[in-house]
């Protein structure tokens, strides 16, 4: 059924066709490579906002709005009144209402799966605050516009097939955490069961976002997730000694609970991207 639909059974994953005025890289699409600059230069400029939150250890929820206040207007300046369709926040009033709705399950769902994986993990953690929470769905809404819309909108101009944009910025999603905890003030690696989680959920981040051309549904799951733990300061349930941020990762997305979640999410996504009505026809803007 898959093939007599979309033909060989690796084209569903080919989502991008070449358009007419599409020629060689680099030599008869003069607007092409215009495009492709802006595109690079968008995401360098954001690359750069992004780390600033960071450097303040406390209460820097407001710091992940201010900058996607930046963000838009860098993205304003840079792509012109198109530049919502190349951060992927395109989406049709009905698609707005199902990711608030999605929004709220996930949140929900967490609420229920963490206590779980706390004990299991011998955590405890404190109550969070309303101000913190929302600084997380600022900063889920600030990387999906990374990772999702423009890394792949910039990426897939040269690499045709969705499978490999998926996977490979996948691995780049997990690599750029652990380069940010082994490298950063910290200098703590996250162990390979934390590295594979990220992974998976960003294969289904990526997936959603192939398969939908915004970033409604990922940042939905993402900002879902963040929103419930993230900004909570941990303790060591026998000891009451303070985890650091990368102690809390390996304990909570190194869970073999949280593997397997988010390896289901990444299985189920490519579902979407498969069976998503016209996604091959429809080109990534």
């Amino acid at each position: 059924m898959l093939e007599k639909e979309h033909g060989a059974l690796r084209q569903p994953l080919d989502l991008f066709p070449k358009r007419k005025d599409e020629g060689k890289l680099g030599q008869d699409c003069p607007v092409q490579r215009q495009q492709g600059w802006a595109r690079l230069t968008a995401l360098l400029v954001v690359a750069a906002l992004m780390p600033w939150p960071l450097l303040i250890t406390h209460d820097n929820w407001w710091a992940f709005v201010l900058v996607t206040a930046a963000i838009v207007a860098a993205l304003r300046l840079l792509l012109g009144r198109q530049w919502t369709d190349y951060a992927g926040l395109n989406l049709s009033p009905t698609h707005v209402l199902i990711v608030v709705a999605a929004f709220a399950v996930v949140a929900t769902g967490s609420e229920v799966l963490l206590p779980i994986v706390y004990k299991t993990a011998a955590l405890k953690a404190n109550a969070l605050t309303i101000e913190e929470q929302t600084g997380m769905m600022f900063q889920a809404f600030n990387e999906e516009i990374f990772f999702r819309a423009l890394m792949i909108g910039f990426f897939i101009q040269y690499v045709r097939s969705a499978l490999m944009i998926s996977l490979g910025l996948a691995f780049l999603f997990a690599a750029a955490h652990f380069l940010l905890y082994r490298f950063g003030t910290l200098h703590m690696a996250l162990s390979m069961a934390s590295l594979a989680t990220l992974f998976f959920a960003g294969v289904a981040w990526n997936n959603l976002y192939l398969a939908f051309r915004h970033i409604g549904f990922s940042w939905a799951l993402h900002a879902g997730w963040n929103v419930v733990w993230l900004p909570a300061a941990f303790y060591d349930a026998a000891t009451n000694e303070r985890l650091h941020e990368p102690q809390v990762f390996d304990r909570v997305l190194g869970s073999p609970t949280m593997l397997a979640v988010t390896c289901a999410m990444a299985v189920l996504s490519f579902v979407f991207l498969v069976r998503r009505p016209g996604a091959k026809a429809r080109p990534l803007a």
